[in-house]
């Protein structure tokens, strides 16, 4: 039972930081500050995001490893960390 949860730990640690590494390339390519705001408001990828849910599913559809909870929140803490230091600089600023 116990090398059940510790392996089922590490393949959600792993999913986190799939989506974690994910949410930093999004941050620099394609985010805009309204969609970091939705995202560190959510902490993960928005409910109503549907067709960016649906690309990021269908990406993993073959592994049935895949979580996309542990994913979803390591790309949500990737954007809400950028996005609060960008609020804190514009802070600093003001």
């Amino acid at each position: 039972m116990k090398q059940h949860t510790r392996k089922k730990n590490q393949l959600n640690q792993t999913w986190y930081d799939a989506g974690y590494a994910h949410g930093i390339t999004f941050v620099h390519q394609e985010a805009t500050y309204e969609d970091l705001a939705a995202i560190a408001r959510e902490k993960a990828i928005p409910a109503h995001w549907d067709i960016f849910r649906a690309e990021v599913l269908n990406r993993f559809l073959t592994d049935p490893t895949f979580d996309f909870p542990a994913y979803s929140k390591g790309f949500g803490q990737a954007c809400e960390q950028i996005f609060n230091s960008l609020t804190q600089k514009e802070n600093i600023m003001d």
